[in-house]
C-alpha cells in the first residue's frame, strides 16, 4: 500500500505531462492545417488574378493550358496537406476529450511514436496562449458529468463560431453577386454607346472578369462551406440540447454520454476548419456569455 501511495504522485505527474503534450499536438496540428488552408485560398486568388490579367494580355494557349494544369495540381496538394493535418488534429483532440472528460489514461506509447515521426523540437514553438485557450471550464472531477459538460461547452463554442462563419460567407457571396451585377450593368450600358467595336471589346472583357470571379467563388467552395457551417451549427445545437437533458437527469448513463460525444466528434470531423480570426475577434464576448450560460459554481 505504501508503495502505491509513493507511486501515485509520479503517475499523476506523468498523466498531466501526457495531457499537456497532447494539447500542444492539437494546437500545432490545427495551426498547420489552417496555414495550409490559407495557402490554398491565396492560391485560388492568385489564379483569379492571373485569369483577369490574361483577359487583357494575349497568352499562348499551350502555355495557358500548362499553367492551368500546374496550378490545379499544386492547389490539390496544398488542400490535401491541410486535410492531413486537420485529420491528425481531430484524432488527437478526440483522445484528449476522452482523457480529460472520463479520466481515461492516455497511451503514452502512441504519443511518443507520433512525436518520433516528427522533427526534433516539433512542439517547441507552441505558445502558452495556444494551449491555455483549450482548457475546459468544468469544475467536476473526471467522470460522466465532466465529459458531458466538456461536450456541452465545446458544442456551444462550435455553434456560435459556425453561425458567425455562415454570416461572413453570406457577406462574401452577396458581395460577389453585387460586383457581378454591377459589372454586367456597366457592360450593357456600354453597348448603347456609339463605338460598337470598343463596346464589344468592353463587354467581352467584363464578361471574362465576371466568369473569373464566379469561378473563384465556386472553386473556394463558398456555397458548400456556407452549407457545411450551417449544418455543423445545427448539429452542435442538437448536441447542446442532448447534453442539457442528460445533465438534468438524476442518473447519467455513461453509454448515453459516450454516444453524444461520438455524435459531436463525428460532426466536427466532417465540418470545415473554424478560422482563428473568428475566435480572436469574438472570443472575449463569447467567453463572458459562456460564464453566464453555465456558472462555475454549478
Amino acid at each position: 500500500m505504501a508503495t502505491v501511495e509513493r507511486r501515485l504522485p509520479r503517475i499523476l505527474s506523468t498523466m498531466t505531462s501526457d495531457l499537456q503534450k497532447l494539447r500542444k499536438i492539437i494546437a500545432k496540428t490545427f495551426r498547420k492545417a489552417k496555414r495550409w488552408y490559407l495557402a490554398y485560398l491565396v492560391s485560388q486568388f492568385v489564379i483569379l488574378l492571373v485569369g483577369v490579367i490574361s483577359i487583357f494580355i494575349a497568352i499562348n494557349p499551350s502555355l495557358s493550358a500548362m499553367i492551368a494544369f500546374l496550378c490545379v495540381l499544386a492547389i490539390e496538394v496544398v488542400r490535401w496537406r491541410s486535410d492531413c493535418w486537420k485529420s491528425e488534429g481531430e484524432s488527437a483532440k478526440r483522445k484528449w476529450e476522452i482523457a480529460d472528460g472520463f479520466g481515461t489514461p492516455l497511451d503514452c506509447k502512441k504519443i511518443a511514436d507520433w512525436l518520433a515521426a516528427k522533427p526534433k523540437g516539433f512542439l517547441d514553438d507552441v505558445a502558452s496562449e495556444e494551449v491555455s485557450g483549450s482548457e475546459f471550464y468544468s469544475a467536476q472531477p473526471p467522470g460522466v458529468q465532466r465529459a458531458l459538460e466538456n461536450t456541452e461547452e465545446s458544442a456551444w463554442w462550435s455553434k456560435h463560431e459556425s453561425r458567425m462563419m455562415v454570416f461572413y460567407l453570406w457577406v462574401i457571396l452577396v458581395c460577389a453577386i453585387i460586383v457581378a451585377f454591377v459589372a454586367l450593368t456597366v457592360s450593357i450600358g456600354s453597348l448603347k454607346s456609339g463605338n460598337v467595336q470598343q463596346s464589344g471589346a468592353t463587354v467581352q472583357n467584363v464578361g471574362g472578369i465576371i466568369c473569373s470571379v464566379l469561378v473563384c467563388v465556386f472553386s473556394i467552395n463558398v456555397i458548400r462551406l456556407l452549407a457545411d457551417f450551417y449544418a455543423f451549427a445545427r448539429t452542435a445545437e442538437e448536441v447542446l440540447e442532448k447534453c442539457s437533458q442528460l445533465l438534468k437527469s438524476s442518473h447519467i448513463n455513461e453509454r448515453e454520454a459516450l454516444s453524444v460525444l461520438h455524435d459531436y466528434q463525428s460532426a466536427r470531423n466532417s465540418a470545415p476548419l473554424l478560422p482563428t480570426f473568428v475566435w480572436k475577434r469574438h472570443g472575449d464576448h463569447w467567453r463572458e456569455q459562456w460564464m453566464h450560460f453555465r456558472p462555475r459554481s454549478k
